[in-house]
């Protein structure tokens, strides 16, 4: 007589909603269709909001264009480079402000920005600003920038300086649900104006559903979930 035993089913977790399945998967670790959609669709959208972080000119938030770059010369007043670490001329738009931020980046290595030392002086738009370590400064107007007085500060010693959005948040590479709930449909309206924005520059491929974001919104669920479910796949 021989004895035939069976092995159990296997259960996994779903790699997106954390129920246990029985195998098998969809795509490797999903326990759906559904589900994988809606993981595929998450992730686009957080490639999006990575963007429009890294991007400088939009408020994370709210999607609003804060800024308009105007690119800077290639070479500074006394014949160096400056094109590595400039960003170039920031042109605030309607939707934002110039503000300082509270903290001053020292830096005591060689590898300092190659620019010029500029007087600083309130009032004069635009100002000069260039990216380092991650963190974007201000060392001087236009007007400072090709008529150099005497400097007020060093480039070795920036002034770190933001830009204050009109939804209230004061740092663009900050998301802020509790701004968001304010006007969610403005939002939401400013988040398909970057979108498209960003895909004329061929910076992101994102394609998102207004209909479906807008009633997404409505539904009362949050900006990162309302926008992932108008992700077009």
């Amino acid at each position: 007589m021989s004895v035939h035993t069976s092995t159990p089913p296997q259960s996994v977790e779903c790699g997106q909603c954390g129920d246990q399945f029985i195998l098998p998967a969809t795509a490797g670790s999903f326990c759906s269709p559904e589900c994988h959609t809606e993981h595929r669709r998450e992730k686009r959208a957080g490639d999006f909001f990575e963007t429009l972080e890294h991007d400088h000119r939009f408020c994370s938030t709210c999607g609003r264009q804060l800024k308009e770059i105007e690119k800077p010369p290639e070479r500074n007043s006394a014949g160096k480079s400056i094109t590595d670490a400039a960003i170039g001329w920031e042109h605030v738009t309607d939707h934002g402000e110039f503000g300082v931020k509270s903290s001053v980046v020292q830096d005591d290595d060689d590898d300092e920005p190659d620019l010029p030392d500029l007087d600083f002086e309130d009032g004069h738009d635009p100002v000069y600003v260039f990216e380092y370590d991650g963190d974007t400064y201000n060392v001087g107007t236009y007007r400072d920038f090709r008529n150099p007085l005497e400097s007020s500060i060093r480039a070795d010693e920036p002034v770190p300086t933001g830009t204050i959005c009109r939804c209230g948040q004061t740092d663009h590479k900050h998301e802020s649900e509790t701004l968001r709930k304010r006007l969610p449909f403005t939002t939401a309206h400013y988040l398909t104006l970057a979108v498209d924005t960003l895909r004329a520059e061929e910076k992101t491929d994102v394609r998102v559903d207004r209909e479906r974001l807008f009633e997404a919104v409505l539904e009362g669920e949050s900006t990162r979930e309302a926008f992932a479910s108008a992700v077009v796949l």
